[in-house]
C-alpha cells in the first residue's frame, strides 16, 4: 500500500511531537535527577535559557541550576503537563506547562538563601525552622527548538513563573502514605538509569 504525501507529512509530524515532548521530559528528568550531562543534552550548544534572574548560554545555565539544586534543595520533582507544539520543517515552538515542587533543608541558611531574609524572619518568630520548607510553583517553558542532524533541542528558552507556595513541610509519616512511600535518588543510582534497553 503507497502512502500519500499528506500521510507521510503527517507521520512525520508526529514523530518530531514526540521526539519534543521527550525533550522536554528529558529536562525535568535531568532537573530532579541531579545530572548536568543529560541537561545539556536538551539544549543546543549555542543555545540560551531565560529563567528569571538567570539568563545564560544553556550549557553554562544547566550547571548552575543544578549547583543551585544541589546546595539548596534535598528534593525536587518537576513535571510538564500539556504542551501545544508547532512544527515547521526543521523549527519548532513549544509552549509546555509546568509544576515544581522544591523541597529545602531544614536549614536557617539554605532558607534564608532560598526564600529570603523575609521569610527567614517570619519563619523564624513562628518556631518553623526546624522544618524543611517547600516551594510549589508554576508556569510555562517557552521554547524555540531547532533539529540538527536530525536531533531535536531547545535553542531558546523562556520561563514564566506564574504561581508560586512557600510553606514548611508538611508531611504523613503513617498509614497509607507511608505504606506506599518509595524513594528516589537524586543521582544516576535512581532506578530509572537501571530501565535502559541495551
Amino acid at each position: 500500500m503507497e502512502m500519500n504525501e499528506q500521510t507521510l507529512k503527517r507521520l512525520l509530524a508526529v514523530a518530531d511531537r514526540q521526539e519534543i515532548e521527550n525533550v522536554l521530559g528529558t529536562y525535568c528528568r535531568a532537573l530532579d535527577r541531579l545530572d548536568v550531562d543529560l541537561l545539556k543534552s536538551v539544549y543546543h550548544a549555542d543555545g540560551f535559557d531565560d529563567h528569571g534572574s538567570m539568563k545564560l548560554n544553556a550549557h553554562e545555565f544547566a550547571k548552575q541550576v543544578i549547583e543551585k539544586l544541589r546546595g539548596l534543595c534535598v528534593y525536587g520533582m518537576h513535571t510538564v503537563t500539556q504542551t501545544v507544539i508547532d512544527v515547521k520543517g526543521d523549527t519548532a515552538t513549544s509552549e509546555a506547562y509546568y509544576i515544581g515542587l522544591h523541597t529545602v533543608a531544614a536549614d536557617e541558611q539554605a532558607i534564608g538563601t532560598f526564600f529570603g531574609q523575609a521569610y527567614l524572619n517570619e519563619q523564624r518568630h513562628a518556631g518553623n525552622l526546624g522544618k524543611r520548607h517547600e516551594y510549589v510553583c508554576g508556569g510555562r517553558y517557552l521554547d524555540l527548538l531547532q533539529k540538527r542532524d536530525g536531533i531535536w533541542r531547545i535553542f531558546r528558552r523562556k520561563m514564566t513563573n506564574e504561581f508560586a507556595i512557600c510553606r514548611p513541610e508538611r508531611g504523613c509519616s503513617e498509614g497509607v502514605p507511608a505504606a506506599f512511600f518509595t524513594g528516589s535518588s537524586r543521582d544516576r543510582h535512581d532506578p530509572v538509569y537501571a530501565l535502559a534497553l541495551g
